[in-house]
């Protein structure tokens, strides 16, 4: 049986050094691996933790997959991470990063909150309750 082993979206952006410096000062991710190594970067990952993202410049992406036709960045959903100590979190990312969904808890029994990064991408934290 194949097993699935990780998932490590690679998001669309503007400015790959600005999006990694957003998500390393409001997250707390590292960078791991850029292209190329210094200067502009046209794609770079990050890691914190389990979670794992990559980012990759429109240029970049439409040259290496001319195939799939993306002319735009953007999301049509979120990316609804799990944590612990999601009040720690929260209290570190409010006045970093744009909230649109405040800290509620679910009827599905999660304490969660939503951030806009710099991109536009949504990203939901979220806690089971109790």
């Amino acid at each position: 049986m194949v097993k699935f082993q990780s998932l490590a979206p690679n998001l669309v952006v503007d400015d790959v050094n600005k999006t990694v410096a957003f998500y390393a000062e409001t997250l707390g991710f590292v960078k791991i691996a850029s292209v190329p190594e210094t200067g502009q970067w046209q794609w770079a990952m990050v890691m914190r933790d389990g979670v794992t993202l990559m980012f990759q410049s429109l240029p970049s992406i439409q040259e290496d997959l001319p195939r799939l036709n993306i002319e735009k960045k953007g999301c049509m959903g979120t990316f609804y991470i799990g944590v612990e100590s999601i009040d720690e979190l929260y209290k570190d990312v409010k006045g970093k990063a744009d909230i649109p969904e405040d800290m509620r808890t679910t009827f599905y029994g999660k304490r969660e909150f939503t951030i806009r990064d710099i991109n536009g991408y949504y990203l939901t934290f979220a806690q089971d309750v109790g």
